[in-house]
């Protein structure tokens, strides 16, 4: 997309500026050797197509010297008026032509795929954004589809992310992640090889608020879902894994992009640096979203601003080695000022969040790369109560280093393996105040540390063009406390061109973060949580168009959970639990089960003009845990069913529509909570038995692009809830401990609300 706005600009500068970029076309195209001599005015028509696929490409920037450029319609052509001058043909995603004259009518060209002037590499494990054979439900997402549904209202890539088929998404206030009813704790987040929970901008220490991920979606190159069984790369997760990478700044140019609405700004550059051997991109994000947001409806208790910055440098070193380093700052205010006045009220959460990443690789031979990251990742926070006085304070740190070997002797075999070191600390600070004098009635600090290593290997096997095999065996030790052993074991069989059946199984587990041992409420002996995945899944693929049926079982032992943190009722009807310290213990067991389908539409990279792609997909599942307290009750993410639907279409020469539907049941009201015979709600025996109202959205954004002689505008509309359907989320209740009545459980989501917003690219 910037490669095309570029190119408007560039093309402006006349023939000798054009012919330093111009160097990788693949052109066909009739010409006559004839003595040179002025060529006569001419009239053409210019057909423009993949060099791979033979397929038309819309809106690529067709220039006749000097004269204006003209962009191709949907069927790939475009006409040039008295032509006499060399041809220039441009396309994001795509090396560029240059045609001398004279021309033909009409006149052909084939525009190559770019490929950037990188080492040949040889990767064995997937990049985030590829999907993996053998692993059954896997969802990858590129960025073309990425930028298309990006809401310019949240420009955040998890919320983005949210709108994947099978990911439960009624919290519309946090970019966190529910998949086949984990909570979000158990959905681990793998940022260029980095898992880590800190990359959010959040709450720390308060549940129930809100959040918005700490990444700048004009950096990211694509996305993968792994939504059950498969390899354990990364390890220390019981539920799904959401890997993201980066992408490099060109090396072609100073390339960048500013946008603004009324709502939020954001900005990047990108290009070389002195050389195109080495390449930066850095953006910037700012919401301020509270105003409008608390001006259409002004229920809404909490708004969240956030400022952050992203940057990457890559740099070739000789043809076999890249090195890369990555920065990530932010700082965040969720804001409740206002709303309430008690002396232990969130009037005002701040947090601030830092990273830093180095990363190394090498190919050895033909056969064997070699890669080593680090990373240190750095939090502070700070929770005010209504008198600006201190009721949460804390720091939290993370360091890592991650050393990978891969090798693929034969297109039908490869390994890899990855040895692993990560270290956490947490200090801290949590105070309670007396209601009437609000004075500290207790102040209690909290500090640990803990270090958690581990290291997997994996093999892959096709004995036959039809049959790929995978397995592989990981293992994480939590020092002074213990040590997890897990495996998988994966299959895909292709029964014909079209359709291939794919099974998974793996045991994974998943450590108690430093909190849950160290924090106010931390058990330092806890155990590691443990679950066993299986999925089945039936895949069927033609052209564009794909159907993928899943099926998953997921059984849980060792869930940690703190059941006497909130109040409830006995069988006997005697109040219990509202112990706001109540420690983490290995609580429950659990079992997931259900079942997805998904239909969905890709189009080829670069290829544009199709009448629409996305997805339709529906999800059923069933979440039941149980414990000492609760023998049987339904998870706090147990999300019946879900339809998600997803497109994006090509209006005419220059408008792109996209829409997301979600419709879903909605998740219990996380507690024991019952209605009583006259509406209202109080305290019951039975946990997560009452459940929040149906979920239903709908999202509507268009695009409209104008070049200009200097790059390009892209005009942005879009409304967020359209049809300003009334959701609601659950919040912190007051309970009244005399007559168990529960009041103001739940609040009202966002209402619609209309955005526009205006970018610039060049």
């Amino acid at each position: 997309m910037t490669n095309v706005a570029a190119m408007k600009g560039l093309v402006r500068l006349g023939a000798c500026l054009w012919s330093l970029v111009c160097s990788e076309a693949t052109v066909v195209a009739q010409t006559r050797p004839e003595a040179a001599r002025p060529a006569a005015a001419t009239n053409v028509r210019v057909l423009v197509t993949d060099a791979a696929t033979g397929a038309a490409i819309a809106d690529a920037i067709v220039q006749c010297g000097q004269a204006a450029p003209v962009i191709t319609d949907l069927s790939g052509f475009a006409s040039l008026i008295s032509c006499v001058s060399t041809v220039d043909v441009t396309r994001d995603g795509y090396a560029s032509a240059r045609l001398a004259p004279p021309h033909t009518d009409p006149l052909h060209v084939r525009l190559a795929p770019e490929r950037r002037a990188t080492e040949t590499v040889t990767v064995v494990g997937p990049a985030a954004g590829e999907t993996e054979a053998a692993v059954p439900g896997q969802i990858a997402i590129g960025r073309e589809e990425l930028a298309m549904l990006r809401s310019v209202t949240f420009d955040d890539p998890i919320r983005t992310l949210q709108q994947l088929p099978g990911v439960a998404t009624s919290d519309e206030l946090r970019a966190e992640l529910s998949v086949r009813g984990s909570p979000f704790r158990q959905v681990g987040l793998v940022l260029d090889e980095v898992k880590s929970r800190l990359l959010v901008h959040t709450v720390r220490g308060v549940e129930q608020t809100g959040s918005v991920a700490l990444l700048n979606a004009d950096l990211l190159e694509a996305a993968s879902l792994t939504p059950g069984a498969g390899p354990q790369r990364f390890g220390n997760t019981v539920g799904a894994e959401l890997s993201i990478r980066t992408r490099p700044g060109r090396s072609d140019g100073v390339h960048g992009r500013a946008m603004a609405s009324a709502i939020a700004s954001t900005g990047y550059l990108e290009g070389p640096l002195l050389t195109d051997r080495v390449t930066f991109i850095a953006g910037v994000r700012r919401s301020y979203a509270s105003w409008i947001v608390r001006r259409i409806d002004p229920d809404v208790s909490g708004t969240f601003e956030f400022t952050d910055a992203q940057a990457k440098v890559d740099a070739r070193v000789g043809t076999r080695q890249r090195l890369s380093l990555g920065l990530l700052a932010g700082t965040s205010a969720y804001d409740e000022r206002g709303r309430r006045t008690s002396a232990n009220a969130l009037d005002v959460g701040e947090n601030e969040t830092a990273m830093g990443t180095l990363a190394w690789q090498a190919q050895l031979g033909a056969h064997w790369v070699v890669r080593q990251r680090v990373a240190a990742i750095s939090s502070r926070y700070r929770n005010e109560n209504p008198d600006a006085l201190p009721l949460d304070t804390g720091t939290e740190h993370e360091w890592l280093s991650r050393s990978i070997v891969e090798w693929a002797p034969t297109p039908s075999v490869s390994l890899d393996g990855a040895a692993q070191v990560q270290r956490f600390a947490s200090r801290g600070a949590s105070t309670v105040y007396h209601p009437t004098t609000r004075r500290p009635d207790s102040d209690v600090a909290h500090a640990g540390t803990q270090t958690l290593t581990g290291g997997h290997v994996h093999a892959r096997w096709s004995p036959h063009r039809a049959v790929t095999l995978g397995g592989g065996l990981r293992a994480d030790r939590l020092h002074a406390l213990e040590t997890f052993v897990g495996g998988w074991a994966q299959a895909q069989v292709a029964l014909s061109a079209d359709l291939a059946i794919t099974a998974a199984v793996s045991r994974h587990g998943q450590s108690p973060d430093v909190l849950q041992r160290f924090g106010p409420a931390g058990t330092a002996t806890l155990a590691f949580e443990r679950a066993r995945l299986l999925d089945v899944g039936l895949g069927w693929r033609r052209g564009a168009w794909g159907l993928a049926l899943n099926l998953y079982d997921r059984r849980e032992t060792d869930g940690l959970d703190t059941p006497d943190r909130q109040f409830r009722l006995t069988p006997e009807g005697r109040l219990a639990g509202g112990n706001p310290r109540a420690p983490w213990l290995n609580a429950w067991t659990g079992q997931a089960r259900g079942a997805e389908v998904l239909l969905r539409r890709q189009s080829a990279p670069g290829v544009r003009g199709v009448r629409w792609s996305g997805w339709i997909g529906y999800g059923y599942g069933r979440t039941t845990y149980g414990s000492a307290i609760d023998p049987s009750f339904a998870g706090a993410f147990d999300q019946r069913h879900l339809v998600t639907v997803s497109a994006t279409t090509q209006i005419g020469e220059r408008w792109d529509a996209a829409t997301t539907l979600r419709v879903a049941t909605n998740w219990p009201y996380e507690g024991w909570f019952g209605p009583r015979a006259d509406g209202r709600i109080v305290l019951a025996a039975e946990r997560n038995a009452l459940r929040l109202p149906d979920y239903g959205r709908l999202d509507l954004r268009v695009r409209y692009r104008v070049p200009l002689p200097r790059g390009r505008l892209l005009l942005f509309a879009e409304a967020l809830n359209a049809t300003n359907a009334a959701n609601y989320r659950q919040v912190s209740a007051s309970i009244d401990t005399r007559t168990f009545v529960v009041g103001r459980l739940s609040e009202k989501q966002l209402p619609i609300i209309p955005a526009v917003g205006i970018a610039y690219e060049f």
